[in-house]
């Protein structure tokens, strides 16, 4: 699943999201699971009758742009505290963290795919997010930083 953090009408809910390539999806929105269902917001016949001069573009569904949204990486180094590395190469599997959240030391942070197994990675200290360095379905080698904690 990929976590994010929405923020509507001034109130944050954090949403984790899970396959969008068939509705419905399973989403967890403050620790509550929902199913949610979607389609298109623009029917093609719409699509269709765009001005000849202006690029067309896809409109994705609401659900899909929640789920690919990409949450913001930062340079590691680039925000002071405490860095997480990857314990071993391997690709991203989710994120479990939000910036701005407060987590305790042993907290999963995200999950790692290494040798077929799933590997959640902890928290080495407690404190607030303050960077993801990494995107889910990114591969990371050993030791490259996956998140700021400060």
């Amino acid at each position: 699943m990929t976590t994010l953090e929405l923020v509507v009408d001034g109130q944050t809910f954090t949403v984790e999201v899970g396959d969008v390539s068939h509705s419905p999806v399973t989403v967890v929105v403050n620790g509550v699971t929902k199913s949610v269902s979607f389609r298109d917001a623009v029917p093609a016949a719409s699509a269709a009758v765009q001005p000849s001069t202006a690029p067309v573009v896809a409109t994705p569904a609401p659900a899909k742009e929640v789920a690919a949204a990409v949450v913001e990486t930062a340079p590691a180094g680039s925000v002071a505290g405490e860095i997480i590395v990857a314990p071993m190469p391997g690709k991203i599997l989710s994120i479990s963290v939000a910036v701005g959240q407060a987590i305790q030391q042993g907290d999963a942070v995200c999950t790692l795919e290494a040798m077929k197994m799933e590997m959640p990675i902890s928290a080495t200290a407690a404190g607030t997010v303050k960077a993801i360095h990494v995107q889910v379905g990114e591969t990371v080698s050993n030791d490259a930083p996956l998140v700021t904690v400060g």
